[in-house]
């Protein structure tokens, strides 16, 4: 039962736990010896408390419906079963032996039936561009409307590719203008800027263990591909891994830290990297996105959910997921009417989703998913939003690569495909 974890990629793991996280994987930890000592009573007391702290994480849940089955509380064990199952997700309920006592029941069978059901593809986008260049590691996407001008970022390769409109493919910027694995990024048109961040991987060809841990955030003429300004997180003893931005009108920069969990900002005016916000609630930002009227910086934790940042106050609120849902292992974000969206590729199955806002952008108001179990998935990352559709990356295939930066199935590569969908 508590060996079924949630899909968190390893490589955003944080080293450093906020209070109130630390505190879910302390009960979770507390469960797990729990369990393996068959003291099903403290084990299910353990997850409830961790459940109370993070509510929408769905192996809490399911390893919770599992050890209520163990201890004969049927009505328990299903109830929480059903709303995992209700979240669309996928669990081998049905192969484990811990649901034994209720596996014979019609309420179980139905369960299962409709984990069966959440195996089934939601495909609504299609096809855009497939490059024929294998082994990318493909991770972010911008675009530049101006020059009609698709960038791409490798996280293996360290470089970034630059797709003219016709599809033809050149290297805008590689490993010679200083990049180490290159992820989130974003086109300022207004100053003609490219903005992109990179960090040390394991996973990139030329990994050096003496990089491990840094990171920076790079601007770049958009005209000449010169690299104009190398903004490194400064070295404060911590590992630091950048792996998504956004931009303001202003011209202001914001990323986010995974590793050592914070959001770090660029002025216009100061033009230098700093701090903006550190550690808790925050345990792994990914992607981050602002609002139309630029007064609430969303930013998605694949640990803990979606979160508000006034960037003024330094004020943040969490938005709590709707019923049944989940706004767990959500990697990129962005806001485009009234809404959210999201790619969630640390559930299973990996998928985009919608969360529209209310009026004052303070609560959800309805979830979707707009697209589930495509057959050409193989960790889909980030996206842009591109003329009214929504323009992704669908196969990075980062788990191809280990951490000696090796293929570990060279002949199994394939193409990188991007696919868009109308919004």
């Amino acid at each position: 039962m508590l060996r079924v974890l949630l899909i968190l990629v390893i490589l955003f793991q944080p080293l450093a736990l906020p209070q109130t996280t630390a505190d879910a994987r302390y009960y979770r930890q507390l469960a797990m010896k729990a369990y393996q000592a068959k003291n099903y009573e403290e084990c299910a007391a353990n997850l409830q408390k961790a459940a109370a702290l993070i509510p929408d994480h769905p192996t809490i849940l399911y390893n919770l419906a599992a050890v209520n089955a163990l201890l004969g509380r049927k009505e328990e064990s299903l109830s929480t079963l059903k709303t995992v199952a209700q979240m669309g997700l996928i669990y081998p309920a049905n192969k484990d032996e811990d649901f034994n006592s209720i596996k014979d029941s019609e309420p179980f069978k139905a369960i299962v039936e409709h984990f069966n059901r959440n195996r089934r593809p939601i495909v609504k986008s299609s096809p855009a561009y497939t490059l024929n260049e294998k082994g990318l590691i493909a991770e972010g996407l911008a675009y530049d409307t101006v020059s009609e001008t698709l960038y791409i970022s490798s996280v293996h390769k360290r470089k970034i590719l630059a797709l003219s409109k016709s599809g033809a493919a050149r290297i805008f910027a590689d490993e010679s203008a200083g990049l180490w694995s290159v992820l989130g990024m974003k086109v300022d048109e207004k100053r003609r800027h490219l903005w992109a961040v990179t960090s040390a991987f394991p996973q990139m060809q030329g990994f050096r263990k003496e990089d491990d841990g840094k990171s920076a955030i790079l601007k770049f003429d958009l005209k000449t591909g010169k690299l104009l300004k190398r903004y490194p997180v400064p070295d404060d003893s911590k590992k630091h891994r950048l792996g998504d931005l956004t931009l303001n009108s202003r011209g202001e920069v914001f990323a986010t830290d995974s590793l050592s969990p914070a959001i770090y900002r660029i002025s216009p005016e100061r033009d230098q990297i700093e701090l903006l916000y550190q550690g808790a609630p925050f345990v792994s930002p990914q992607g981050l996105a602002f609002s139309a009227d630029e007064k609430h910086l969303f930013i998605a934790d694949y640990s803990m959910g979606v979160f508000d940042l006034d960037v003024q106050s330094k004020q943040v609120r969490k938005l709590e997921a709707l019923p049944n849902t989940t706004m767990l292992g959500i990697d990129g974000l962005y806001f485009h009417n009234n809404s959210l969206i999201a790619i969630q590729n640390g559930v299973n199955p990996h998928r985009l989703i919608r969360m529209k806002l209310s009026d004052d952008l303070r609560t959800f108001e309805k979830f979707e998913v707009l697209e589930s179990n495509n057959p050409l998935f193989s960790e889909p990352t980030l996206g842009v939003i591109r003329h009214g559709e929504f323009l992704f990356i669908a196969n990075s295939q980062w788990d191809a690569v280990n951490e000696q930066g090796q293929f570990t199935a060279p002949e199994k590569l394939q193409e990188l495909r991007l696919l868009k969908l109308k919004l």
